[in-house]
């Protein structure tokens, strides 16, 4: 715990250098600053894992989601480095990061749903595509513009809605009595403010203001890294 504690406070400072060195401009430098972060989360993860004494197949699958994310960090950021390759930067972000999202919920059905409520399956699944179809519709009243990244933006969130709207309904079904299961779903809401938020500035306009990216990151960094502290309580 206290380790978990001690890594979080290092990551809590770099964001902070992250942020204010942003707000300047954007290099190499930034990027090393952010992977070390991210990396910092994975790094929670491990050793809530070790802390818990508990390693099974969900540990697995969140450590890996966790990786993507890692990942699909230094992608998405390259494409304000590498300008030539701005369109297989944004894909590449997307596809990485719904995968771990896939992982997560791959994760949350084998260890939280309990068998023979098929509806706490099915109810999640039509609210994910509800939500993601709204995503979309409502692109021109949020004065967005997906523009040729419109089917992926979809993809992803249907990925993204599917992280939330299955750790909510599982926790329905047990009732909110799994502490793992509670604190992933916060981690998770969290997740799609900060990827709501992101795809303000990613396709709108006036969006990019200090507060839209320090909101984007606090939120961010906060949901990975409450849901790498998940695994300490398995």
């Amino acid at each position: 715990m206290v380790g978990c504690i001690i890594i979080i406070s290092i990551a809590v400072i770099l964001l902070g250098f992250y942020i204010f060195f942003k707000s300047q401009k954007y290099d190499l430098k930034e990027l090393f600053l952010k992977t070390a972060i991210s990396f910092l989360f994975i790094l929670t993860a491990l050793t809530a894992t070790i802390c818990s004494e508990k390693f099974s197949v969900f540990n697995v699958l969140i450590i890996l989601g966790l990786l993507l994310g890692l990942i699909g960090d230094i992608l998405l950021d390259l494409k304000f480095i590498d300008l030539e390759r701005t369109k297989g930067y944004t894909y590449g972000g997307f596809i990485v990061f719904g995968v771990g999202h896939i992982l997560f919920i791959t994760a949350l059905i084998m260890n939280f749903y309990i068998s023979g409520g098929i509806l706490f399956i099915i109810l999640p699944i039509i609210l994910t595509v509800v939500l993601s179809v709204l995503t979309i519709l409502l692109e021109k009243p949020l004065k967005l513009e997906y523009g040729k990244y419109k089917l992926i933006s979809f993809c992803y969130a249907i990925c993204l809605f599917g992280t939330c709207s299955f750790s909510l309904f599982l926790a329905i079904q047990n009732k909110f009595e799994v502490l793992p299961l509670n604190i992933f779903l916060v981690g998770a809401v969290l997740f799609a403010i900060s990827d709501l938020v992101l795809s303000g500035t990613f396709f709108g306009k006036g969006k990019e203001r200090p507060i839209d990216f320090i909101l984007n990151y606090l939120t961010y960094y906060g949901a990975q890294f409450i849901i790498a502290m998940v695994l300490l309580f398995m």
